[in-house]
């Protein structure tokens, strides 16, 4: 039976029209720059430290909870950059969705409180707790764009929830896209703004149809084997999916490509699901006495994630240079959006 048409061939076909604005036309003569830390912040992260924190593992848990970067050296960055792992040390959609995941495994006392999914009423109220956790880490992070991104959709997402809708899907990332846009226009040029959703719309279209999505709701979901199956699947589809939306545009921008993205993000992944609300719970402790154990955890984390980096990093190969133009990102773009619009979606 012919498959009815859907909205997302319509967007894919979007995708090469929206490169070749973004880097055809001229941007803006001055963009904004990255806000500096806010005494918040500053206040914060001094708790990290009275906790025991210290040194690039301090810096490192200071970029992932608070987006408080001003600590990382460059050779740390460099780790991160050429291993492929620079978007764990912004705070965006991966930071926001680990602390999204514990937000609702607290209510739901780990899944087993059904009222909060099956009753009217609950539902929503977990929906409206989870929207006023997610804008008061927003501010704690200083409302950063790409933080505000995350939250915007993880916003959205919600109100689908409440309404019965379906949550995650590309009109929930056009409409972020827009109100983002609507309230800061310039945000258009960012790089962080392009890799971003690049990324979210990429995950979407491709999860949707990879045979990821039949092995999840496999009769195995429920084993052990099967839950860690499925963690890991979902990070190797979803990297690769992140990868293939944004490769054009990172070549363009920053003339590399990390080869062993893949193997790092099997292994930093995993680290930074536990990291980041070790972290949360060590900022909030400080120094009392369960606060220095959860640092003490945290420190262990961050010391893991430094050198898996930095291992990665000295790997032959590890990286190489790469040149693309405007116009091959765009035909890119064209490419992929032909290959996607005609791939059969999987059956759920």
């Amino acid at each position: 039976m012919k498959e009815k048409l859907r909205a997302y061939p319509m967007v894919i076909l979007l995708l090469p029209l929206v490169a070749a604005i973004l880097l055809f036309i001229d941007p803006p003569p001055k963009y904004p720059p990255r806000p500096a830390p806010n005494a918040l912040q500053e206040r914060l992260y001094g708790r990290l430290a009275s906790a025991g924190l210290e040194g690039d593992e301090l810096a490192t848990v200071g970029a992932l909870t608070l987006g408080y970067k001003e600590a990382l050296r460059k050779e740390l960055r460099q780790h991160f950059q050429v291993s492929g792992a620079a978007h764990v040390l912004a705070v965006s959609g991966l930071h926001t969705g680990i602390l999204y995941g514990v937000i609702v495994w607290l209510l739901t006392l780990g899944g087993r409180f059904r009222p909060m999914h099956e009753n009217r009423i609950g539902r929503r109220t977990l929906s409206l707790v989870i929207i006023a956790a997610m804008w008061g880490y927003a501010w704690l992070t200083g409302m950063t764009p790409s933080v505000v991104r995350a939250v915007v959709m993880v916003t959205l997402f919600e109100i689908g929830r409440m309404v019965y809708r379906q949550a995650l899907s590309l009109n929930t990332i056009a409409a972020a896209a827009f109100l983002i846009l609507a309230t800061r226009p310039t945000d258009l040029w960012s790089v962080s703004f392009q890799l971003s959703f690049a990324a979210t719309t990429a995950i979407v279209i491709i999860v949707n149809k990879s045979i990821y999505r039949e092995i999840e709701v496999s009769r195995y979901r429920n084993t052990f084997l099967g839950k860690v199956g499925s963690f890991f699947g979902g990070i190797i589809v979803v990297s690769l999916a992140a990868q293939v939306g944004t490769l054009p545009v990172t070549i363009h921008y920053f003339g590399q490509v990390s080869t062993y993205f893949l193997l790092t993000n099997l292994i930093v992944l995993p680290i930074a699901t536990i990291l980041v609300p070790c972290g949360l719970v060590s900022i909030s402790l400080g120094g009392s006495t369960i606060g220095v154990l959860f640092s003490k955890l945290t420190y262990g984390l961050a010391w893991l994630m430094n050198r898996t980096t930095g291992w990665i990093e000295h790997l032959p190969g590890s990286s190489f240079p790469a040149h693309a133009s405007e116009g091959m990102v765009v035909v890119y773009y064209i490419l992929l959006s032909l290959f996607l619009l005609f791939l059969p979606k999987k059956s759920t």
